[in-house]
């Protein structure tokens, strides 16, 4: 893995990206199922989170940790939770209050059907307490590695609120190539630990 993040920071994270993605396709039915459960509660321990009255999560799909049941908990929790949608040829993340109607795009994802009442773009820093991020791998540092759209990174920037980026231990790596438009996390969780970026 180390081997990996040498050269030139778009092609290092190219190889990354093809790495992690076959390490997540070997993810077994159970042991996702067990991850992801641990991974709840560490999110929900955080005091940050147990204070926060708005979250924003990303809804997995394909081998990513499962955030659904992470959603459930929150809202059991009585949180007001937001989830995100993109749209082809837009650079923007839409902020949508969940529940709401659901698609499913081709390759799996489901996200907010468009036109479904969402966040005014002014109003999200004023809405959004806290914003849970998958990724295809992260770093102590609160790097993360993304699939190269950079939805994520504009989306995050400069923001005021909590950022946490989610996934199994294995996609914690050492480091990761950086490049200038990068946002990092703030706090990384794991099944099996918290990082905290200082």
């Amino acid at each position: 893995m180390v081997e990996s993040v040498r050269g030139a920071p778009r092609a290092a994270k190219q190889r990354l990206r093809v790495e992690l993605r076959g390490r997540l396709a070997g993810v077994e039915g159970r042991a996702a199922a067990e991850a992801a459960s641990r991974l709840s509660g560490r999110v929900l321990a955080l005091p940050e989170v147990r204070r926060a009255r708005r979250v924003f999560s990303c809804l997995s799909f394909a081998a990513e940790i499962d955030t659904w049941g992470l959603v459930e908990r929150l809202l059991d929790a009585g949180k007001e939770v937001y989830v995100p949608r993109t749209e082809r040829g837009d650079p923007r993340i839409h902020v949508h209050r969940y529940p709401c109607p659901l698609r499913t795009l081709s390759f799996g994802l489901q996200q907010p059907i468009a036109g479904v009442a969402e966040v005014p773009p002014e109003a999200v820093d004023d809405t959004l307490d806290v914003a849970f991020v998958l990724g295809l791998g992260f770093d102590r540092r609160g790097q993360r590695l993304g699939y190269g759209a950079g939805y994520f990174d504009r989306f995050l920037r400069d923001r005021p609120f909590l950022t946490v980026g989610l996934g199994y231990s294995f996609q914690l790596l050492p480091g990761l190539p950086v490049e200038d438009h990068d946002v990092p996390m703030q706090i990384v969780v794991t099944e099996e630990e918290t990082v905290r970026v200082s």
